[in-house]
């Protein structure tokens, strides 16, 4: 098949944060759609479909052929049987907050200053950024969309070092820009989460938890939905 196909919004944005013409190495690569699109479309020289399972990189398989797309294919664990010689670029998306983490603690050849790091996590994502905070690593931008329903972000990654005093609303709300449909429905989303975990706090009787969440629930709302 001679035609790119279209990816959907989630992974629209992960290739959008990417830098055009570098090598990319995508981990948990799933069915390989994104790197075969990034090849396909000439945004990227070359990829590595990652995965920890051989089920989708089978089926990776299967989408380079149909596609004629010269895709590698790596069984791995993350990062672990890759180099730094291997990508530039790299992609973590569709895992928990949590497992992104691990992964990225886990590879400390992405402190280099050329990695260029872009992630999109499926949940706890306020564990993930301020994780990265504590790890040195700079959120550059963020961007929100809307798929089948429900909303997501992604994010391009790149190690700084000392990240000084990270403020109260950032673990929720990142490096996202007000303004647009996508994230105010994020900022929605992210609200809802907090005004629970409020409605908990008070519940024990954890005041000084509940004065926290007021004003991150506060701050978000003057600065997003206002």
């Amino acid at each position: 098949m001679n035609e790119p196909f279209s990816l959907g919004p989630r992974l629209s944005l992960c290739a959008g944060l990417l830098r055009r013409g570098q090598p990319v190495a995508d981990i948990g690569t799933d069915h390989g759609y994104l790197p075969i699109w990034l090849i396909k479309t000439g945004a990227a020289p070359r990829a590595i479909a990652c995965d920890i399972n051989p089920g989708p990189l089978a089926a990776a398989r299967k989408h380079a052929e149909m596609y004629g797309v010269e895709l590698k294919l790596v069984l791995s664990n993350g990062l672990s049987a890759l180099s730094p010689e291997d990508a530039e670029d790299i992609v973590i998306a569709g895992m928990g907050g949590e497992l992104i983490l691990h992964i990225i603690d886990s590879a400390p050849w992405l402190k280099r200053a050329d990695k260029h790091i872009v992630l999109q996590p499926m949940s706890a994502v306020d564990k993930l950024r301020t994780g990265l905070w504590e790890m040195g690593f700079n959120v550059q931008k963020e961007l929100a969309a809307v798929e089948n329903g429900k909303v997501y972000s992604a994010f391009s990654v790149r190690y700084q070092g000392d990240m000084g005093e990270m403020n109260d609303i950032y673990p929720y709300m990142g490096r996202l820009t007000p303004g647009t449909a996508e994230v105010s429905a994020y900022a929605d989303k992210t609200l809802r989460g907090l005004r629970n975990s409020l409605l908990g706090a008070e519940h024990r009787g954890n005041k000084e938890g509940s004065a926290h969440l007021r004003a991150v629930i506060e701050g978000i709302e003057r600065e997003y939905l206002q």
